[in-house]
């Protein structure tokens, strides 16, 4: 049945009554239909950054519809691995481990005993999420993850898909239904295709957002992903906003849709756990896309996990953009000298005036990602820096923004790297942005060679850019110390603008 709006992050039920997150490490259990796992996170952060990440298979709610009850073998199993959890957890120090108990939990009838075998576990906050719940979780888990989403968000689990619209930062109208392909496969009643598509056809509201993005979100829509990349030989195996256009993402799900489990063991790229359950995942997915006629589907490896830790932040952490708090959080451990990325940052300003949002936010990554590569060789240092930036386990950027801040890294320690070693980003961008990645990772290459890491140096050096010229200004008494590595490295910067380079003494 279609939910009642939900907007913003206001508290509701007992799951929200935790307060906000403090410092240490963060844990959760989360208790789904197919699998348990635990994720535990580094810090209270708006990048969360999991140190460890753990999946058991159980299958708690194979048989459920056929019998109410949770598949005891699944019960047996789930509880053994939850103290194994937990005695993990206490090890690796957390100082917050909370148990989100899903679909399956929560529509057995022998739940509640589940639950209050839970309660004795000492350490562990346990929650049953309710169905409207779950989806709002998972919506701010895609914000979490994508700042910016705007469109509807779907998460199917092995018990159920959630629905929720997204936008502004907030959501919108959400739905649950008891639709998750294993549930489906182990009810024996009737055709668990047909109770997908009526259900989804049920939901009245997923029209009134025709033609917005809508974000893929759990197990079995990233393994469609992973098969969608193996057969478009997508060079980059990052699902997290892997973006694909809506008729191809439809195609490819009708196809599957209709395939043997044998089939699909056929195909590379497809788990042999999801070989039974992927058909059915795709007949969702074929006819949310129908009924929402997206322009693209989006990713998102961040869901009802983070979307849980993300509503337990300060308002503060909340505000920060992900990548940026990111870069900030792990540029720190990668530099070497005492000059601020806020000093850089300043001291480009001027330069890369008139650049978007987007280009702003990057730029601000790479300035605090900007020693990344200083203890590497000398020779694989722009390598390095751009294969680590590439694989970044960072949230908030495109794969278009990776390829760019990768290319900007390349560029900041080699002037000319080979275009070989550049081959998946430049595939994953488009000409304006190998130009600012080309720009931006000349001037900190410039930036560097001019204050030799030390504070308080660049702002006595100006950096002008006209419409001919990009022109160093240095004071009188700096004006010797300048070497021919300074004239190289502006002179580097100014053919990326596509301009002459000139020093003048101000």
């Amino acid at each position: 049945m279609d939910g009642e709006p939900t907007i913003g992050a206001e508290a509701a039920g007992g799951v929200h009554a935790r307060g906000p997150l403090g410092p240490g490490r963060v844990g959760i259990i989360d208790v789904g239909s197919n699998s348990i796992r635990l994720v535990v996170y580094e810090r209270a952060s708006r990048a969360p950054l999991p140190v460890f990440n753990e999946k058991v298979l159980c299958g708690l709610a194979r048989g459920l519809d056929a019998t109410g009850r949770l598949n005891p073998q699944g019960v047996e199993m789930a509880l053994a691995n939850i103290d194994r959890f937990a005695t993990l957890a206490h090890n690796m120090k957390v100082t917050s481990l909370d148990l989100l108990a899903t679909a399956a939990v929560r529509d057995a009838s022998d739940g509640p005993e589940f639950m209050r075998q839970l309660a004795s576990r000492p350490g562990i906050e346990a929650h049953v999420v309710s169905g409207k719940d779950e989806a709002r979780f998972s919506g701010f888990g895609v914000m979490c993850g994508l700042p910016e989403a705007s469109g509807v968000m779907g998460d199917l689990g092995g018990g159920s898909l959630e629905l929720v619209a997204l936008g502004r930062g907030q959501l919108g109208t959400s739905t649950t239904l008891p639709i998750g392909p294993l549930r489906l496969m182990s009810s024996g009643k009737g055709d668990p295709r047909r109770v997908v598509v009526d259900a989804i056809e049920g939901v009245g509201w997923l029209r009134e957002h025709a033609g917005r993005t809508f974000y893929a979100v759990g197990g079995a829509w990233r393994s469609f992903a992973h098969l969608h990349m193996e057969q478009a030989g997508y060079p980059l195996h990052i699902i997290h906003q892997y973006d694909i256009p809506a008729d191809e993402a439809r195609a490819m799900a009708r196809l599957i849709a209709v395939q043997s489990a044998k089939s699909l063991e056929k195909m590379p790229g497809v788990s042999r756990r999801r070989v039974d359950t992927l058909p059915l995942a795709c007949l969702a997915l074929d006819r949310l896309l129908a009924a929402l006629r997206p322009r693209n589907v989006v990713f998102s490896a961040f869901g009802l996990r983070e979307g849980f830790y993300y509503q337990r932040l300060s308002e503060a952490e909340r505000a920060r953009h992900p990548l940026i708090a990111f870069a900030e959080e792990q540029g720190v451990d990668w530099r070497r000298f005492d000059l601020a990325p806020s000093e850089i940052f300043d001291w480009l300003t001027a330069i890369f005036a008139g650049e978007t949002e987007a280009e702003r936010i990057l730029r601000t990554a790479a300035c605090h990602l900007s020693d990344i590569s200083w203890n590497d060789h000398p020779d694989y240092r722009a390598e390095q820096a751009y294969v680590r930036v590439l694989h970044l386990p960072a949230p908030g950027m495109s794969h278009r923004d990776r390829a760019i801040l990768a290319m900007t890294l390349a560029y900041r320690y080699k002037s000319d790297p080979k275009p070989a070693m550049l081959d998946t980003a430049m595939r994953l961008s488009d000409n304006k942005g190998r130009a600012f990645a080309r720009r931006l990772g000349a001037c900190l290459r410039l930036a560097y060679n001019l204050s030799g890491g030390a504070p308080g140096l660049l702002p006595r050096v100006e950096l002008r850019r006209s419409e001919r010229e990009l022109r160093l200004v240095v004071p009188a008494d700096l004006r010797r110390s300048l070497g021919e590595v300074t004239a190289r490295r502006l002179e580097s910067a100014a053919q990326a603008f596509d301009l002459r380079a000139a020093i003048v003494a101000s």
